[in-house]
C-alpha cells in the first residue's frame, strides 16, 4: 500500500512534536507529578509522626489508636499504620492485617518508616504502608502526562492533515499544469517522468504509472532510485543511470535499455532517454525522462532464444543418438570390436593410403586354439567369456591408427598402418604372449597368428587377407600358439590338406 505525500508529512510533523515534548520532559521543564506526590506523602507522614509522639508523651494510648484508625479509614492512599516498640513488637496496629502469601512486601506496599524518640532516646518507630503502584498499560494510561501527550498528538495529527491537505494543492506540480496539457501527456504511448535535482519524481503520466501498477499522484515525491531497476551488465555502478548522468553532466542521453523487476518471467523493458531541464538562466532544475516500452519485443527475443537453445539441445541429443547408433552398427555386440563390414571399409581406406604414400601396411589374423573343444567341454557361456576377454585385451593393445576386428567366430583381424613384416611379426608375438597369459576360471587358452604386409606383393586387400589366412593355416599345422609370417611360408605348401585336430589341454 502506497502512503500519500500528505500522510508522510503529517507523520513527520507529529513525530517532531512528540520529540519536542519528550525533550522538554527530559529537561524537567514539565512538572513531575510523581515527585510532587511523593513530597506530599513525606510531609503528611511527618505530621502524622508528630501527632503520634504527642499522644504517646501524654499517655493517651486509646486516643492514639482511635486517631490512627481514623487516619487509615479516611485516607484511601494509606493501607495501614503500625507503631512498633524499640524491640520490634507491635504496640498499635491501625488498618487491615495483610497476608503476603509468599510475595515480596515491596510488590504490594511502599513503606515509610519514622523513628520516634523519648527523652532523646529511641523509643520505637512509626510505619506507614502505601499501596504499591501497579505496572502495566492501565497504570500508564492513568498517568496524567500520558493522557496529555496522546491528546496533543491526536489534535496535531488532525490539524496538520487538514492544513497540509488544503495548502499542498498549490505546491502539487500536476495542479499547475493545465488539464488539456496533462491529458496530452497521458495519451503518449511512452512513459514520461520529470525529476527534480534530487532525483525525486515531481510529475508522471498515466503510461508509466500503469506499468508500475499505481496512480500518477502516488509516484510524486518518490525517489527514482526506489524503483526496482535492473542494471545492464555494462553498468558498474548506479551512477551510470542516464538520469543521474544527465543531472551531473547536464547532457542528453538517449537509447539506453533498462528493465524493471516484476512478478512475471520477463521484466518490463524500456528504452530510456533523458534531457536536462534548465531555467531562464541556464541553471539545472531537473531532468525529463522518457520511456519507450519494448517489453513485448524483449519477450519475443527471449522466446526465440529459448527456441534456439531447445533446438541446440535437440540437435546435440540427436547427434548423441546417431553416434550411439553408429557405434552399435559398426561394432561386434559381444566383444565391442569392429564388425566385418566396418573392417572392410577401414581396410579399403588404409590400402589406398598405403598405395598413394608408398607406405607399409601390416595385417595379422589370429584364431583361438581348440575353441570348439572349449565350447564342448565348458559350455558356450565360457566360450563367450573367452572371446570377451581376448577382445578386451586386444583393444587395449591395439593403439590408433591400428584397426581391430572380430573377423569370424573365434578369429580376430588386426591392421597395422606403417608396419613392415618384421614389425608386424613383433607386434603379433606380443599379442600372442598377452593371450597366453590370460586365465578364465582355471582355463588357459592360446592362439595362432598369421602375419603379412603390403610390401610382400599383395595386389589387393582381399589378397592381403588371404596371405594372412594362409599364414594362420601354417601356424596351426606347425603346432599352434605361434606366429607364422608370409615371407617364410614354403612355396610348395599344400593349403588343401586338413589340419589335425588335437585335444584341447585340460
Amino acid at each position: 500500500m502506497r502512503i500519500s505525500v500528505t500522510t508522510r508529512i503529517v507523520a513527520g510533523l507529529v513525530l517532531l512534536t512528540l520529540s519536542t515534548m519528550l525533550i522538554a520532559c527530559s529537561l524537567k521543564m514539565v512538572p513531575d507529578q510523581n515527585r510532587v506526590h511523593m513530597q506530599d506523602r513525606a510531609r503528611y507522614c511527618e505530621s502524622l509522626a508528630v501527632s503520634s509522639s504527642l499522644f504517646l508523651t501524654q499517655g493517651n494510648i486509646e486516643t492514639l489508636q482511635s486517631y490512627l484508625n481514623a487516619v487509615v479509614k479516611n485516607q484511601s492512599d494509606i493501607s495501614a499504620a503500625i507503631l512498633r516498640r524499640k524491640d520490634g513488637s507491635i504496640f498499635i496496629h491501625a488498618g487491615k492485617m495483610f497476608n503476603l502469601s509468599g510475595k515480596p512486601e515491596e510488590d504490594l506496599f511502599n513503606k515509610v518508616r519514622i523513628e520516634l524518640l523519648e527523652q532523646n532516646q529511641p523509643w520505637g518507630q512509626l510505619e506507614i504502608y502505601f499501596p504499591a503502584e501497579k505496572q502495566g498499560l492501565l497504570s500508564l494510561w492513568q498517568m496524567p502526562m500520558t493522557r496529555f501527550i496522546l491528546f496533543v498528538l491526536a489534535c496535531c495529527s488532525i490539524g496538520f492533515y487538514l492544513f497540509l491537505r488544503k495548502n499542498l494543492q498549490s505546491l502539487n506540480p500536476s495542479k499547475v499544469i493545465p488539464g488539456r496539457v496533462q491529458e496530452a501527456l497521458d495519451t503518449l504511448a511512452g512513459g514520461l517522468l520529470i525529476l527534480d535535482t534530487k532525483e525525486q519524481i515531481v510529475l508522471a503520466n498515466k503510461t508509466i504509472a500503469r506499468v508500475l501498477k499505481t496512480a500518477p499522484e502516488e509516484l510524486q515525491g518518490r525517489a527514482m532510485s526506489q524503483l526496482p531497476w535492473v542494471l545492464p551488465p555494462e553498468f558498474e555502478t548506479d551512477d551510470e543511470l542516464p538520469w543521474r548522468r544527465a543531472l551531473s553532466e547536464g547532457t542528453i542521453h538517449k537509447g539506453i535499455t533498462l528493465s524493471l523487476e516484476n512478478n512475471s518471467t520477463v521484466a518490463d523493458t524500456f528504452v530510456v532517454s533523458c534531457a536536462p531541464v534548465l531555467d531562464d538562466h541556464d541553471h539545472l532544475r531537473g531532468v525529463l525522462v522518457s520511456f519507450e516500452d519494448v517489453t513485448e519485443l524483449e519477450k519475443k527475443k527471449s522466446e526465440l532464444r529459448e527456441m534456439l537453445h531447445a533446438l541446440h539441445d535437440s540437435r546435440e541429443e540427436i547427434q548423441k543418438k546417431n553416434d550411439e547408433l553408429q557405434y552399435l552398427a559398426t561394432r561386434d555386440p559381444l566383444t565391442s570390436c569392429l564388425n566385418r563390414r566396418s573392417f572392410y571399409e577401414q581396410l579399403e581406406s588404409l590400402w589406398e593410403e598405403a598405395q598413394q604414400q608408398q607406405s607399409t601396411l601390416g595385417c595379422v589374423l589370429l584364431d583361438i586354439d581348440h575353441f570348439k573343444s572349449i565350447n564342448d567341454n565348458h559350455g558356450h557361456s565360457t566360450g563367450d567369456l573367452v572371446l570377451k576377454g581376448i577382445g578386451s585385451t586386444l583393444m587395449e593393445l591395439v593403439q590408433e591408427p591400428g584397426v581391430l576386428c572380430r573377423y569370424g567366430g573365434e578369429e580376430f583381424c588386426i591392421l597395422l598402418p606403417n608396419h613392415d613384416i618384421d614389425e608386424t611379426e613383433q607386434v603379433a608375438e606380443s599379442y600372442r604372449q598377452a593371450v597366453e597369459r590370460l586365465e578364465f576360471e582355471d582355463l588357459k587358452v592360446t592362439s595362432s597368428f598369421g602375419a603379412t604386409a603390403f610390401s610382400l606383393g599383395a595386389s589387393s586387400p582381399q589378397e592381403l587377407l588371404d596371405e594372412a589366412d594362409k599364414c594362420l593355416y601354417v601356424a596351426k599345422r606347425g603346432g599352434r600358439n605361434q606366429v607364422a609370417r608370409w615371407d617364410r611360408v614354403p612355396v610348395d605348401t599344400d593349403f588343401r590338406e586338413p589340419i589335425a585336430r588335437e585335444p584341447a589341454p585340460a
